[in-house]
């Protein structure tokens, strides 16, 4: 298989039942849809003030992704933050969002990613409540860098295979060349071990650990589906999971895989949630769900099979 990169990009971590706050929102600018609809089960949230700084760790390979397409177009961040959050965490609740005392996100549900919200760099004091509840699971001052970022909240209230965390990844605004998409791939998923992200022939991301988000390659933008294999060596063990997608021509794109292998009672099953970081024409937000293909979207246990 031929292998765009492996880069691991630095996250922010916020430990714990923190930022749940950083979880989900609007579905405005994508479609969204999930391959059936269940119900999560949730569970309780302790809020945490650790917040832990990962270093950076790069794998570099020869491959012919570029940090500046030749003919696409980068969108200037103008010394502004701008952040979407993501709801990944496939027990927690729904949940309302305040920056400084002020609600820009209510309701939020699993398996969403907002627009993004233009804030001024620097400190802006971030609460999270549970939908309908009192009392904030975060209340905490957080520091956002200028440009474009990504909170997304991920593991488990329970954690039963995996810990609720929230991280912090940086986006990338440039934009792809006439014909293709930048893509890059989040696990997310709690009960998967590490997975390698293909599609066809083309590795998006190779032995990428829960947590972890990999570098952004290029693939064609006609790309109808992606697979989710157990890592390997060559890239090419059997699929867990195979993804319809539908990719934004020129645009960069992450997708952000979640739910669970091996869903019991009303778990969510696993499946990918598609988020345009930029177009041509500026950036966005917005969510997409990808529908396992080859498989009936109204039984959710069957959205993967097989074990890693």
């Amino acid at each position: 298989m031929q292998r765009e990169s492996k880069t691991r990009r630095g996250v922010l971590t916020v430990a714990g039942g923190a930022l749940v706050a950083l979880a989900g929102c609007s579905d405005s600018g994508g479609q969204s849809g999930t391959p059936t609809a269940t119900d999560t089960e949730s569970g309780g949230m302790d809020s945490t003030d650790t917040v832990t700084e990962t270093e950076q760790q790069t794998e570099t390979e020869t491959g012919t992704e570029t940090e500046t397409e030749g003919d696409g177009t980068e969108t200037p961040a103008g010394g502004e933050a701008m952040l979407r959050v993501a709801h990944l965490a496939p027990d927690a609740p729904n949940v309302d969002v305040a920056v400084d005392g002020s609600t820009v996100l209510e309701d939020v549900p699993f398996e969403t990613v907002s627009d993004y919200l233009s804030l001024t760099a620097g400190e802006h004091q971030i609460t999270v409540t549970p939908t309908g509840g009192d009392e904030p699971v975060f209340d905490q001052a957080v520091t956002l860098e200028s440009g474009p970022q990504t909170a997304a909240a991920i593991g488990e209230v329970s954690g039963q295979n995996q810990p609720f965390t929230v991280t912090l990844l940086p986006d990338e605004d440039t934009t792809a060349t006439a014909g293709n998409t930048r893509v890059r791939a989040v696990h997310a998923i709690p009960d998967a071990p590490a997975v390698d992200v293909t599609a066809g022939d083309t590795v998006i991301a190779d032995n990428l650990q829960f947590g972890e988000a990999g570098d952004y390659v290029r693939v064609p933008s006609d790309t109808s589906s992606i697979e989710l294999r157990p890592d390997s060596p060559s890239n090419d063990e059997e699929p867990v999971a195979t993804f319809s997608v539908d990719l934004t021509e020129m645009a960069a794109q992450t997708i952000f895989a979640t739910g669970y292998l091996e869903p019991t009672g009303g778990q969510p099953g696993a499946r990918v949630v598609v988020a345009t970081d930029a177009e041509a024409g500026g950036m966005t937000g917005g969510t997409e769900t990808g529908t396992p293909t080859g498989m009936p979207t109204d039984t959710p246990t069957d959205t993967a099979t097989g074990g890693m």
